[in-house]
């Protein structure tokens, strides 16, 4: 896999993203693609691609106060988008934050399938609503109040009559901020995040890996020259639901599923491990929990969240981060919590409106929008190798305490490859489905592929 560099553009006008400071990112960029042919792993020529940048959906930045303590919260949806301007792409994230006098939410969702925009949409007018006229219900429950959310947008995406959902569904997170507890609900494989300087004995939730794309990704961040506090540590709050999970993998074999990655036309195995009915190559949804999903729900596909609590210990915890796999594909969590911790102080405050500036930098842009930036900036040396369209990059901020330290420069910290051992899933394997079998640009990131051309709107 190939890496941005100064070398690769056609001419000096432009400046590759991946060689600028961490504080700029310029509206143009040009890129050197390796091409392939459709439904091809073959390399072939490179391609000097010159592109603009989408501008967020929104980006903001607003104080609040939760009693007598004040917080900072910021967020930002960044669309993705294909750097050829081959294929058009819609933009399927959304994320929130909501607030009464007692407390807060964040929430993000992140849509796949051929009407992915239409499932988040309708899932944040639910949260709104119901944050507003039934939280009071469970005001001694919070896991239950997450759970009915939850069930309250599953059933109302999977009976609409306004968009169809078989194919189509998100992934989602919600972390719910009371007095001094955090309740986490999760879908998929978007994440919440907590920096703090001391970690608990029992972690919330197991920290999740890079796969396949580890050494390229090691490389970027290397050449990236992060900034590292290593006090402060980051800890996972909600469990990534992939289908090579034990406990997930279980449920849809009993469910008449399959699990399986895609094949190139040498047989070699590439991509995430998808979901799949026995006998069909669809729905290929690379997770094994989302809301909606229609197709998903008869092979094990559940909308049950895996739920989890972290009691705040004062001063030591800094920051939630809530974000999608747009971001946690190209940064691992001590990344993100490394990034946020030096630049949210030094970012804009108080943003209601996105910036059209030629340059995004820390004058002119909140900390969320900095961070999904820095993640799209990472997205482009997995773009010049495999020519891939980039994700939508959207994260949620909740800053509870100013840091207490000076942060020097040091290369990021390493952390420990948590690969599952996935040999007991490679069944059924006259069935695994090749690139012939379906359609897709890019099967190494896609949530969900089939047969169905409109499922690359994803």
């Amino acid at each position: 896999m190939g890496c941005c560099s100064a070398t690769s553009c056609k001419t000096n006008t432009k400046t590759p993203l991946t060689s600028i400071s961490l504080r700029e990112y310029p509206r143009k960029t040009i890129l050197s693609i390796k091409s392939r042919a459709q439904n091809s792993i073959k390399k072939s020529k490179l391609d000097d691609v010159e592109f603009d940048l989408t501008n967020p959906v929104f980006a903001y930045s607003k104080r609040f106060n939760l009693g007598d303590k004040t917080f900072w919260a910021s967020a930002c949806v960044i669309p993705g988008f294909d750097p050829k301007g081959e294929i058009p792409k819609t933009c399927q994230d959304y994320s929130s934050f909501l607030k009464d006098d007692k407390s807060a939410l964040l929430v993000l969702f992140d849509g796949h399938g051929p009407e992915g925009e239409k499932v988040v949409e309708r899932c944040g007018e639910i949260v709104e609503e119901f944050f507003s006229t039934r939280k009071a219900e469970f005001e001694e429950d919070p896991s239950s109040f997450l759970n009915e959310l939850t069930k309250s947008c599953d059933d109302e995406v999977l009976g609409s009559t306004k968009f169809d959902s078989y194919y189509s569904g998100c992934t989602e997170v919600l972390v719910y901020f009371h007095g001094n507890n955090i309740h986490c609900a999760s879908l998929g494989d978007s994440r919440a995040i907590i920096a703090t300087t001391e970690p608990p004995e029992v972690m919330p939730a197991p920290t999740a890996a890079w796969g396949e794309d580890k050494k390229v990704l090691d490389e970027v961040r290397k050449r990236r020259n992060s900034v590292v506090n290593p006090e402060i540590k980051a800890i996972q709050l909600t469990k990534d639901q992939k289908p090579e999970d034990p406990e997930e993998l279980m449920r849809i074999i009993k469910s008449g599923g399959r699990v399986q990655r895609t094949v190139d036309e040498n047989g070699n195995r590439i991509g995430p491990f998808r979901v799949w009915e026995l006998n069909v190559n669809a729905p290929g949804l690379a997770m094994s929990r989302s809301i909606g999903d229609g197709m998903g729900t008869r092979v094990g596909v559940i909308a049950k969240p895996i739920c989890t609590e972290y009691q705040l210990k004062g001063e030591s915890d800094y920051f939630i981060v809530v974000a999608s796999d747009g971001v946690w594909d190209v940064l691992d969590n001590q990344d993100v919590v490394n990034f946020v911790e030096y630049y949210r102080n030094k970012c804009r405050r108080e943003i209601e409106v996105v910036s059209n500036e030629e340059k995004v930098t820390q004058e002119n842009a909140c900390i969320a929008q900095l961070l999904c930036e820095e993640a799209r900036v990472r997205w482009f040396s997995i773009v010049e190798e495999e020519d891939v369209l980039i994700d939508d990059i959207s994260c949620v901020i909740l800053e509870i305490n100013e840091s207490q330290f000076f942060i020097g420069q040091s290369d990021m910290n390493k952390r420990p490859n948590l690969e599952p051992s996935i040999s007991h899933i490679e069944m059924h394997e006259h069935r695994t489905p090749s690139l012939d079998d379906v359609i897709l640009r890019d099967p190494r990131r896609s949530s969900v592929v089939g047969k169905d051309e409109d499922l690359l709107k994803e």
